[in-house]
């Protein structure tokens, strides 16, 4: 781990930079509970902060935390089931020395953080089913609410835990209480946020970027559409349809964005989406920000109704190229270092106290390596797959112990929903899919490991 860090900071002495960083950075700055994404993540800049505000220190925590987090999924999954050495050496690179988890710990973003966290939650499920403590229930439940302030990916976190803990060795009272107090933590913390943004945002909703991201997906196959229809559309979305239709007649189909799908209706200045075209900095422009938030709930409804309007056309240009694009994920910001610019914006200087905006790196050609990185997913899909197929063919559950039985069980249910969810919820991209790569190879090696031979 110290050779890795001392390695990363050599190749890039200054952290990497993103939209997101800005606008998590914004949130620590002035310490509000809500904005544009979670601030669970601002809260961990914070906690750096109060030591020191060197970004040295930052990316020291959050690449510490994932290596502890790590461990108790490495050691967790050795109680699963007897593991060969050469398995065991895999899992071990996979998930420690991960490049794209190296990488992506020197970036001001939330995603290794809420990978490391997602391990502790995944780790926890395999134990509740062979080691179901009172006290392991109530750390679950913490580590389920702590995900939840991190990323909204968290939202089918505590669907797949109740599933888990209804399942497992407790009382029906405990159940029911472990249960409530899931729905309970997890509907105050919405509750909480919502009434954060309308006081900071200025309306009362829950996730700002939900709504945006709605209208986001629709317009993407909408604007793909090679005919569409002239009927009127409901009065409250003229102005965007207007919009929408002075865009279309300015950009020929060939310049419009194409794949990878990206959040290009959210961000781009020249969005027809946006409130204020032109529109600099947005991830940190509060008053901009305001403004996006002020329609979110009309591009929410705007984004179902073009979805319910056209749903052929959603599913053949959005559903179908992100269901791809799970598989086989872009590298996005992984494969470039603070968006291919060496200025950052005025709050990194503030918050970690730089004497000017000017950022450099002493290496770049390794970056080409994530271009490899979705080969490696599609590998690690089909490795899982076919050990899975396999598993049950020859009638591994037979063979297998029953701890690991039920973390199968967890995993393959877990990967159902976050298929579902991710591809309906987003465009997929590389860093989204860097858990359910640890957990893939992880599985999978432990299923081609195991010694099962048919009739």
């Amino acid at each position: 781990m110290v050779l890795q860090f001392i390695l990363i900071k050599y190749l890039y002495p200054y952290p990497n930079f993103m939209q997101d960083s800005y606008n998590y950075l914004r949130s620590a700055v002035t310490n509000i509970d809500a904005n544009l994404w979670p601030v669970g993540y601002a809260k961990l800049i914070r906690f750096a902060g109060f030591f020191s505000h060197s970004d040295t220190l930052l990316v020291f925590i959050q690449f510490f935390i994932y290596h502890i987090c790590g461990l108790y999924y490495f050691y967790t999954l050795l109680e699963l089931r007897p593991c060969s050495k050469w398995l065991q050496w895999t899992m071990f690179a996979v998930i420690f020395l991960n490049p794209a988890i190296l990488y992506l710990s020197n970036y001001v973003t939330s995603d290794v953080y809420f990978i490391g966290i997602s391990l502790v939650w995944m780790a926890q499920l395999f134990r509740l089913t062979y080691k179901p403590t009172f006290l392991l229930l109530c750390v679950h439940l913490v580590v389920l609410l702590l995900a939840f302030t991190v990323r909204y990916h968290a939202l089918i976190y505590p669907v797949i835990s109740m599933t888990v803990i209804v399942f497992c060795q407790y009382s029906k009272w405990v159940k029911v209480w472990a249960v409530g107090m899931a729905v309970f933590l997890v509907g105050a913390f919405i509750l909480y946020t919502t009434r954060q943004t309308e006081t900071h945002m200025g309306r009362r909703q829950f996730s700002v970027f939900s709504g945006w991201q709605m209208a986001n997906n629709a317009v993407y196959a909408y604007v793909h559409m090679p005919v569409r229809s002239k009927d009127t559309v409901p009065k409250q979305f003229s102005d965007i349809q207007a919009r929408v239709d002075q865009w279309l007649d300015s950009v020929p189909m060939a310049d419009r964005p194409n794949r990878p799908i990206m959040a290009y209706f959210i961000w781009d200045p020249g969005s027809p989406l946006q409130p204020e075209p032109g529109a600099l900095h947005i991830s940190d422009n509060a008053g901009h920000l305001r403004k996006m938030a002020e329609i979110a709930p009309l591009l929410n409804d705007y984004g179902k109704y073009l979805i319910a309007r056209y749903p052929v056309p959603y599913i053949q240009y959005y559903i179908c190229p992100n269901l791809l694009q799970y598989v086989f994920p872009p590298a996005e910001n992984l494969s470039v270092y603070n968006d291919d610019v060496d200025t950052i914006l005025p709050v990194a200087k503030e918050w970690f106290q730089y004497k000017d905006t000017h950022v450099f790196k002493r290496a770049g050609e390794e970056l080409r390596l994530f271009n490899f990185y979705p080969y490696l997913m599609v590998i690690t899909m089909l490795v899982f797959l076919i050990g899975w197929i396999r598993y049950l063919y020859q009638e591994g559950r037979a063979i297998a112990n029953e701890h690991f039985r039920y973390a199968l069980t967890i995993v393959t249910y877990y990967w159902l929903v976050n298929v579902g969810f991710s591809v309906l919820a987003s465009p997929v991209v590389l860093r989204y899919q860097l858990f359910n790569l640890i957990v893939g190879a992880t599985f999978g090696g432990m299923l081609w490991d195991m010694k099962v031979y048919g009739k």
